[in-house]
């Protein structure tokens, strides 16, 4: 069966649009400077990095740090993903292969060739922020010296600013990343309050170290475009106009969901209906109904009255008189839940200035449920 939504990363065909996000992001590999990228989780920025590295054609490894819970972890974690980057650096022959090697001895390198081709292990004796910083320092040696560059991509990086070393990792990565010639970092991260707070912190070792880009949602016409070449790929003809703006105003925009979504349409034999499209969304978020309702139980009285209020009505005046008899509390007591839901990724501010609940499965969940009606 052919694949038209995936449920993973998306490139190539399956990738729509993001066409500034691509060329601002491949602008600063080129120009060896670096960047944090920031959009909330399920927004699609692996799949970003992912075609962006696939069209660059340059060597690069993406580093999940999201299960990184010591300074040995993250380590571990950097000292691999920098093996595989020098294992694509590498020349094609052993010769020339034992020469670069030779020069970091005291990372204790091993080379192995097979079938699959050339592997370098390398590994240090501590797990330590110093040896952060020879990890990193080594790659771009080799880099330099092949005159090859190379990017390393540190996702759900804001789990480093969690942890009780932080300040000594973050200095580690900034010695290395300031002396970098040939190595390009993207840091990217879903927790947008943290993530400002290394990287905008004048007290923090990664202040101003990087370019900020921000994430935001495909816009509607770029939609239109894409699900249109996916009906005539899959039924040999557009949607009509409805039917995509139905899809759009269920989803919100959400990349994740747009694809949940048009995942289940496209497994059809017909071309869908207005009608097909809302029974396929309302069946999809009920069977996620389990992970909502488990989600919200851990909100306090106030925070569940003030997300509840914007499932039913986003708003660019969350201390104003509508909003706050909405919600059914005072505006102080709105500011510190929009804060606090901020924080925990259950709402977000748009571009246009309004707060709106993050996940639009929730909202319509909540609008379905609510005895507010």
């Amino acid at each position: 069966m052919q694949r038209y939504f995936p449920q993973g990363i998306a490139t190539d065909h399956f990738f729509c649009n993001r066409e500034q996000e691509r060329n601002a992001i491949k602008n600063s590999i080129i120009a060896r400077e670096h960047v944090v990228l920031v959009a909330p989780r399920r927004y699609g920025k692996t799949s970003l990095i992912t075609q962006v590295l696939k069209e660059s054609g340059i060597p690069g490894i993406c580093i999940d740090l999201f299960f990184a819970l010591t300074q040995a972890d993250v380590t571990k974690a950097i000292s691999e993903g920098v093996s595989k980057v020098v294992s694509m650096l590498l020349p094609k022959t052993k010769m020339a292969c034992n020469k670069l090697i030779s020069s970091i001895v005291e990372l204790h390198p091993k080379l192995t060739i097979n079938l699959l081709g050339q592997k370098l292990e390398i590994n240090t004796k501590q797990m330590t922020d110093k040896s952060i910083a020879e990890l990193l320092l080594t790659l771009d040696q080799f880099a330099s010296k092949e005159k090859k560059p190379c990017v390393i991509v540190f996702d759900e990086f804001q789990q480093v600013g969690e942890l009780e070393e932080s300040h000594a990792i973050e200095a580690a990565i900034r010695h290395a990343v300031e002396r970098s010639n040939y190595v390009s970092y993207i840091f990217s991260g879903s927790k947008h309050h943290l993530l400002n707070e290394m990287f905008s912190n004048k007290s923090k070792p990664l202040y101003h170290l990087c370019d900020l880009m921000v994430v935001e949602r495909i816009d509607t016409p770029h939609y239109f475009d894409f699900l249109n070449k996916m009906s005539k790929n899959k039924w040999g003809k557009s949607l009509p106009n409805d039917v995509i703006d139905e899809i759009i105003y269920l989803t919100e925009n959400h990349p994740y969901y747009i694809n949940a979504l048009c995942r289940r349409l496209w497994n059809n034999d017909e071309i869908p209906t207005i009608v097909n499209v809302r029974n396929v969304w309302e069946h999809y978020v009920n069977q996620q109904g389990i992970w909502i309702t488990n989600d919200l139980s851990y909100l306090t009285l106030n925070r569940r009255k003030v997300i509840t209020a914007l499932a039913y009505q986003p708003t660019n005046e969350p201390q104003g008189q509508l909003f706050s008899k909405r919600a059914g509390l005072n505006p102080s007591g709105i500011k510190k839940c929009l804060t606090d839901l901020q924080k925990l990724d259950f709402i977000y501010l748009n571009k246009k200035g309004y707060y709106s609940v993050l996940d639009p499965a929730i909202a319509y969940f909540i609008r379905q449920h609510s005895l507010e009606k």
